[in-house]
């Protein structure tokens, strides 16, 4: 398989020569800095004066990008390189060559972006979809107690691990179905021996498709795989597989015993659209346990349906938008608890006219857990939660310069399970009011708002007001910033204290050259009825200049 892919790969250089760029490339951004800070009534969170220089950039060699870092600093000096994984995929017509590191997907639940080092192609003459890949997943890495750094604690140890893949369909990129194999092995003689981490192999096999009918108004999107994994090739514990034919078949090409098992995953999506709206529902069903080693991460051990119906109508001045989803754990009833999840939203636009648009919305999510296998369930500790919002946003702008927007939300969590209510039930009423005002020909903008914040608890209530104010204006080069932020707190009836914020930046850009100016005031002070809380303040500053190349 090595041979004829560094085969395939060598005759395909030429044709693929001619995409790649010529020549060196040198670009990135050199910018150096200084920041001043000062506080009073609280430790210092950073030093008084600090500079630094910093640089990103990337040099480019026939394609290849290769970025760097650079940073010199009072409190840091460090040049890295750190991206030390190199791949190119160079493309001439229908035809894609792989090498070098690479991330590629034949499937959901095959090969699926892990990262591997060596070579493959994907070629698409006409309807035919064919491609491979071969190359090493991870490097064997021995374990190690104190890492170089003497930071991590401990290097877990890696096989070295091999892989191979390759994909076969038929159709074009709207409509297509792809059949996928993929297979990875460690090898046990790679590292010294270890009883924390076992050798694995791993044998999966997906099918992939995307069909369209009816002028495409119909959409069908299919992705199902089958897994055959075993968890440490090194047991010699055999399995019995006469009462298992399809490990029975899977034993011709992976070693298989007693660790070993086959899962099967599979989701789905059927969408319908019309002039007046679509329906979609998806389906997804993964077994407990469901690995690939050509996937890095996916969840496992679930079930869930999707229902989402939408529907506009007025000329598309008046659109709902509902969803319904369940979901479900412990498939294989292993598990003391099954976890059951309803989602229902509903989501009602208005476009009352080319000034004013309504927005209401509506989600119910509720989580629950029931008993499961055994005896072990405890019903005092057993989530039962409901999370209700409700709310809506209005926009009014009376002329094209000018907004005016008020939104307002009701949440609540509703603990159902009466040991725990007092914990983590609560009612949350959130509101704001803003309004903006955006010149586009004089090149400023401004902007008032406040927000209003009420949560209470079973133990507390906690009240936010926050009004901010802020502007801007483009100077010719020049562009200047302010925004002040007000905070005041109570809780429980009681003033707590406020905050206040104010900022100011200066911007100057001349084609590749940038210099910032910004400063910050921050002030917090507690109410007389706050003991123990002191007042204090911090002032920062900075200046830096940028260079782009």
């Amino acid at each position: 398989m090595r041979r004829l892919l560094f085969l395939l790969w060598i005759s395909s250089l030429p044709c693929f020569a001619q995409t790649l760029e010529k020549g060196v490339k040198l670009n990135g951004s050199l910018s150096i800095g200084a920041a001043y800070y000062t506080g009073n009534g609280i430790n210092a969170r950073r030093p008084p004066f600090n500079w630094y220089l910093s640089g990103a950039p990337t040099l480019t060699l026939f394609g290849i990008s290769m970025p760097f870092s650079l940073v010199v600093s009072d409190q840091d000096r460090r040049f890295s390189q750190p991206f030390n994984q190199y791949g190119v995929s160079p493309r001439y017509k229908w035809a894609t060559i792989h090498a070098g590191y690479r991330n590629v997907r034949f499937g959901e639940f095959t090969l699926n972006g892990a990262n591997m080092l060596g070579g493959g192609f994907e070629i698409n003459p006409g309807k035919l979809r064919l491609g491979a890949m071969y190359g090493r997943l991870n490097r064997a890495v021995n374990a190690d107690s104190i890492d170089s750094y003497g930071s991590l604690g401990y290097i877990r140890a890696t096989y070295k691990r091999m892989g191979y893949a390759a994909k076969v369909g038929f159709g074009t990129s709207n409509r297509f179905i792809d059949l996928s194999v993929f297979g990875a092995r460690d090898d046990s003689t790679s590292i010294a021996p270890t009883s924390l981490v076992n050798p694995e192999q791993n044998l999966a096999t997906g099918l992939k498709s995307h069909l369209g009918f009816f002028q495409n108004r119909l959409q069908i999107d299919l992705d199902a795989g089958i897994s055959f994994l075993t968890r440490n090739t090194n047991l010699n514990q055999l399995l019995d597989s006469a009462n298992n034919p399809l490990l029975r078949q899977a034993s011709k090409f992976i070693k298989v015993n007693a660790s070993s098992g086959f899962f099967t995953a599979w989701q789905g999506q059927v969408n319908y659209s019309t002039r007046w709206g679509n329906l979609r529902t998806e389906y997804k069903k993964i077994d407990p346990g469901y690995r690939t080693l050509g996937a890095y991460y996916f969840q496992n051990d679930v079930e869930q349906i999707t229902l989402s119906p939408s529907f506009q109508v007025l000329k598309g001045r008046l659109g709902f938008n509902l969803s319904y989803g369940a979901g479900r754990d412990n498939l294989n009833n292993k598990r003391i608890s099954t976890t059951v999840r309803q989602v229902y939203s509903a989501n009602l636009n208005i476009v009352a006219s080319n000034q004013l648009n309504i927005n209401l919305d509506y989600s119910n999510f509720g989580v629950s857990q029931n008993k499961g296998y055994g005896d072990l369930f405890n019903d005092t500790t057993a989530i039962q939660v409901i999370n209700n919002n409700l709310g809506g946003v209005i926009s009014f702008r009376p002329a094209s310069q000018h907004q005016l927007t008020i939104s307002t939300f009701v949440q609540n969590t509703n603990d159902l399970n009466r040991f725990t209510e007092s914990f983590s039930e609560s009612n949350s009423l959130l509101g704001s009011l803003s309004y903006s005002i955006n010149n586009t020909a004089q090149k400023w903008n401004a902007n008032a708002a406040i927000s209003y914040n009420n949560t209470r608890t079973d133990t507390r209530e906690i009240l936010l007001i926050s009004p901010t104010i802020s502007a801007s204006k483009v100077l010719d080069k020049w562009r200047f910033s302010l925004t002040e932020n007000f905070q005041l707190r109570s809780s429980d009836g009681s003033k707590e204290g406020h905050t206040s914020s104010t900022n100011l930046s200066v911007a100057y850009r001349l084609e590749k050259h940038s210099i910032l100016w910004g400063a910050s005031y921050m002030s917090n002070k507690y109410s007389s009825e706050s003991i123990g809380s002191a007042n204090f303040s911090e002032f920062r500053s900075n200046l830096s200049y940028t260079l782009s190349f």
